[in-house]
């Protein structure tokens, strides 16, 4: 077994870190004046003043909770401390006049940060869009533009749950014919390129921005909140994603699939030799996801009835899966949360967590520590498979 971001050593770092010098930058930010307190408006605020068009295309729904069986107590309370009940209302803001800044795509109205189409609450608009300023050179974009920018849209999960919807949101307000300039992601993910050439945005149509200064002032801009806000995936965004990708949804693929993940530094598998033991010997192929193309993924994933693998973008997939299927998602003890519940959930499949045998921060010291390695425990694995996937002599077990 090697090491790696794991043990006490590692997670009294992290907790420093974390806990200390953050609020000491944090601190410096505001008094140095560089962390700015923009004054907000609400879509809805512009929409009542006259000053913009909003069409309510899905209505506010519940978004229930549900335990999964074998969560620990304390995982739990964490998922529940963090969860929003209900799916907020989506709409689509027509708005004349409108500047959007960065990567994340923060809409200013009259100088007012536009704050009710990013719907998180932890990680508000307001807190988020405090590192930019609405003000300074802009580009001016004549004609009709919309905005497919959001907060880490360039993440495969995010792209896939609030980036795609948008496009279906947009075309209910407005006619996508018209629409002269698109403010997407830099394609840094051949997906990204892809999906928009599914969606039909136009390749020279396509504006690129990414960074904290790219400001742009348009003549009219269109542009829709983020869905799955507090990780609740409306039953509607797995519709359009599905039905988007349906020509590639053909199956004859592998049954079981183990997602492997490259080894980036984190969230690393430390004792991945012994699971691959344990899912070869049932028959599962194991894949790499980082260099395939979109339709090769939807296609891979849509036979697969178990797929087991390490917290991260790529069990996004499991929502190709069919109807039914089982979704294993090991966590390490210090980064889990109900991204994936929900969405299985939501996707008719059948989800089981499985958290690492690593030691984990207590009480007030403990976050969600997207650097965390993980440490699988093999031996739930084991009886968890046993269930779902005897052992039996099968052909399998390659690597794609």
């Amino acid at each position: 077994m090697r090491a790696g971001n794991t043990g006490w050593p590692y997670l009294l770092r992290r907790a420093l870190g974390h806990h200390v010098r953050d609020r000491v930058r944090d601190r410096a930010r505001d008094l140095s004046g560089r962390r700015v307190r923009h004054p907000l408006t609400t879509s809805a605020e512009l929409a009542a003043a006259g000053a913009a068009r909003r069409l309510v295309v899905h209505p506010a729904a519940p978004a229930p909770l549900r335990r999964p069986g074998g969560l620990p107590e304390p995982l739990w309370r964490s998922w529940c401390a963090g969860h929003v009940g209900e799916s907020a209302e989506q709409v689509v803001l027509d708005v004349r006049g409108a500047t959007v800044v960065s990567g994340f795509g923060w809409v200013f109205a009259s100088g007012r940060l536009v704050a009710d189409l990013w719907q998180e609450r932890v990680r508000s608009a307001p807190r988020l869009a405090a590192h930019v300023r609405a003000d300074g050179p802009a580009v001016h974009l004549e004609g009709t533009t919309a905005s497919l920018l959001a907060p880490w849209a360039q993440n495969y999960y995010h792209w896939t749950v609030q980036g795609v919807p948008r496009v279906g949101m947009l075309a209910a307000a407005a006619d996508l014919a018209e629409v002269d300039h698109w403010l997407v992601p830099p394609h840094t993910h051949p997906y990204l390129g892809e999906w928009l050439d599914l969606l039909g945005v136009p390749r020279a149509a396509r504006v690129e921005v990414s960074g904290a200064d790219r400001r742009f002032t348009t003549e009219r801009l269109l542009v829709s909140s983020v869905p799955a806000a507090g990780y609740n995936v409306p039953p509607w965004v797995v519709d359009d994603v599905r039905q988007r990708v349906a020509p590639s949804r053909v199956g004859g693929g592998p049954a079981l699939l183990f997602v492997d993940r490259p080894d980036t530094g984190r969230r690393r598998l430390i004792n991945r030799e012994q699971v691959l033991r344990a899912v070869r010997e049932r028959g599962f192929t194991v894949v790499h996801l980082e260099d395939a193309h979109l339709a090769e993924e939807v296609s891979l994933f849509a036979s697969a009835r178990v797929v087991v693998g390490v917290h991260g973008a790529g069990l996004t997939n499991a929502l190709h899966c069919p109807p039914g299927a089982h979704l294993v998602e090991i966590t390490p003890t210090g980064l889990s949360y109900p991204t994936f519940h929900k969405l299985a959930a939501v996707a008719g499949l059948h989800h089981h967590v499985l958290p690492g045998t690593e030691p984990a921060l207590p009480g007030a010291l403990a976050f969600l520590d997207n650097q965390a390695d993980v440490v699988a425990d093999v031996a739930a694995l084991r009886r968890l498979l046993d269930r779902l996937v005897p052992v039996t002599p099968r052909v399998g077990g390659g690597v794609l």
